[in-house]
């Protein structure tokens, strides 16, 4: 009586993963891509339609040794998915051409079902391609990545209206005149973008780039050494910009940034309008020279000195040692020069490497420079040790993430293999499966074992 009670018990333990309802299911299925997801069909009944539901689909070529195998997986599963649920968000990660049919009609049936976040990544072999956005035709889509690779862009051609887009990241794309036209180009087309990301991108031609947009509020540019051109932001409502390593960057128009984060040489300093950055609150610099062994001219360190005084409206300042340095030339001028620094709350300086052996130090004319006209402003002087524990701490943090993940996959591993060999005497099961059902079943897993080939 014990033992038949115990394996009852054991029974419901082991097969809990099925009795979570179905929208939290999905949400597990979600993070182990959709070949793991088909392959549940076979574990009961209660699992045998759960993937043809899915609101997340994420398809990786990476879990597949063959291109063809992966293109069959796509076709089989957007054709047994159920057309009356709605795509909340839709990944396609693949090697190859973007005119390969599978690609079309992944992006077809995630528009006409409603896609909010769309993520499409290219890893092509043989250099860059062309990927027309003229696939893009949504009144749903919200957030939208592209990204080619390290070694190969993607070649953006034409242009597209997305109204209800709010988040677009690009990523090793190439873009041309077409797409950047200021009054035509995909930026200005999409009237309720919100935030812009631009990662290694580059242009096909050597004429300058407008990025005009009444209502952006968050632009990011990082990593630019593949854009050779002239890149103008005109953005009246922008609040956030972020650059890092991203070079002529010309900004106008922005009477409402609040944070500014900038990392790269002196050189790639940003030039802002002179209609001033009346509201700016924070600004985090890491400034460095191109060559360590070169020191700025005077003409250089003055015109470094101008830059500077734009950001005379910061209220919390973020700054790396070395922009001290950087001012040495001109410690004389800094001596008698009024701080522009008139609403400054905190003042932090950091050493430029957690493991510098070289002890830095502030001089007190530079410091006076910052301080001077904000008496009640903080000032906080950050060691390497300090320096060492944050970095520290964020990799913990990341690495923390990443196991997490990794052990969250296993345990939807594990729970689906413990359900898997509980389903033959499951409790939960509710119902036996008719022939027509028994028949797919078996036609799913047919399909699965051709895939592993």
């Amino acid at each position: 009586m014990d033992s038949r009670h115990g394996k009852t018990r054991l029974n419901v333990q082991g097969d809990r993963l099925s009795n979570l309802p179905d929208d939290l299911i999905h949400k597990i299925l979600s993070f182990v891509g959709i070949k793991l997801a088909v392959q549940t069909s076979a574990l009961s009944s209660r699992w045998r339609f759960l993937w043809m539901t899915l609101p997340c689909l994420n398809f990786s070529s990476s879990d597949f040794n063959r291109k063809a195998n992966f293109a069959k997986c796509v076709t089989h599963v957007l054709s047994r998915h159920n057309n009356q649920i709605e795509v909340t968000s839709a990944k396609l990660s693949f090697h190859g051409k973007v005119n390969q049919p599978f690609v079309r009609r992944f992006l077809d049936y995630a528009i006409s079902h409603n896609v909010q976040q769309l993520a499409v990544s290219c890893l092509y072999d043989y250099g860059g391609i062309p990927f027309p956005l003229y696939l893009f035709s949504s009144q749903s889509l919200k957030h939208l990545t592209i990204a080619g690779d390290s070694l190969n862009s993607v070649r953006v051609i034409s242009t597209w209206e997305l109204t209800t887009l709010t988040t677009l990241h690009l990523e090793y794309i190439t873009l041309n005149d077409v797409v950047t036209d200021k009054c035509t180009g995909i930026f200005s087309k999409c009237a309720n973008l919100k935030k812009l990301v631009l990662k290694q991108c580059s242009m096909d031609t050597s004429n300058g780039v407008d990025i005009c947009h009444p209502g952006l509020s968050n632009l990011t540019l990082e990593f630019g050494g593949l854009f050779k051109n002239v890149l103008n932001v005109v953005t009246p409502q922008l609040k956030n910009l972020t650059i890092r390593c991203w070079q002529e960057v010309h900004v106008s128009c922005t009477p409402e940034l609040v944070s500014l984060i900038f990392e790269g040489s002196e050189s790639d300093w940003v030039q802002f309008s002179s209609d001033g950055l009346r509201s700016l609150e924070r600004v985090d610099l890491c400034i460095s020279k191109q060559n360590d062994s070169d020191k700025l001219d005077k003409t250089d360190a003055h015109k470094f000195f101008d830059q500077l005084q734009q950001l005379h409206n910061a209220k919390h300042l973020t700054v790396n040692l070395q922009i001290f340095q950087l001012l040495s030339p001109l410690m004389e001028l800094v001596s008698y020069q009024p701080s522009p620094f008139v609403e400054l709350k905190s003042l932090k300086a950091y050493p430029r490497g957690a493991y510098s052996k070289v002890q830095e130090t502030i001089p007190n004319e530079v410091k006076k420079y910052f301080l001077d006209s904000s008496p009640s402003a903080t000032f906080t002087m950050v060691s390497c040790e300090e320096m060492r524990a944050l970095e520290n701490a964020t990799s913990a943090q990341q690495l923390m993430a990443k196991l997490g993940a990794m052990l969250e996959h296993e345990k939807v591993k594990v729970e689906t293999y413990r359900a898997h060999m509980d389903r033959g005497n499951s409790p939960i099961k509710s119902y036996e499966p008719n022939m027509h059902e028994q028949g797919n079943v078996r036609a799913d897993n047919m399909q699965i074992n051709k895939w592993e080939r």
